[in-house]
């Protein structure tokens, strides 16, 4: 038995149609690739993004969202995170028009910066690793201890899978500090419970 795949979370938006999705816009987001915290100086702030479609009827600014395919966190979240000093994720602030005009502040791009190879490559399930070894259609998967134990502690408490950067994980630890918050538009799934389907089933 796996036992990191117990200790670890998938972090993922609930998906209610109440809560907006959010679009880049015009904006050159190149930057939530990097593995690095971004000098703000460089960037234009606060981030002017928008509602994307569909549009809900009425909307909940939530305290995660999704933004193309990163994350936006509220100001609830963010505090959470920088109270407990966790490594690896840098908020930058977020200026939001909706489709009918209203603008919304109080959010952040949520940049984890932190990505780590993690996927145990013989315990998977998806597509090759393309060139870059990134596993685009990735559908379930494990934690590769090897990959993992030299790495200390306070500095995977939450990443990215460099495998396939649409997937947060946190550590248990961490999991329960955000899960005692009775935070809205989060889920969280154990790694041996995660599939790509699993908001469907």
């Amino acid at each position: 038995m796996n036992k990191l795949n117990q200790e670890y979370y998938v972090m993922s938006m609930d998906g209610a149609n109440n809560h907006p999705l959010l679009d880049w816009g015009n904006i050159d987001f190149s930057f939530v690739l990097e593995s690095n915290p971004i000098e703000k100086s460089t960037l234009d702030l606060p981030l002017k993004i928008v509602f994307g479609e569909p549009y809900p009827i009425e909307f909940e600014m939530a305290d995660l969202l999704m933004l193309s395919t990163n994350l936006a966190a509220s100001e609830t979240l963010k505090e959470i995170f920088e109270e407990n000093k966790i490594y690896g994720v840098q908020f930058i602030p977020l200026e939001i028009k909706s489709n009918k005009g209203v603008v919304i502040t109080g959010h952040y791009v949520m940049h984890v910066w932190n990505k780590l190879p993690a996927i145990d490559k013989k315990d998977y399930e998806g597509g090759k690793p393309n060139k870059f070894g990134n596993i685009l259609d990735l559908h379930k998967f494990s934690l590769d201890e090897n990959l993992l134990k030299d790495i200390p502690f306070e500095k995977r408490l939450i990443f990215e899978l460099a495998e396939n950067s649409t997937i947060t994980v946190i550590h248990k630890s961490l999991f329960e500090k955000l899960n005692a918050k009775n935070l809205t538009g989060i889920l969280f799934f154990r790694v041996d419970d995660w599939d790509a389907n699993i908001l469907f089933r």
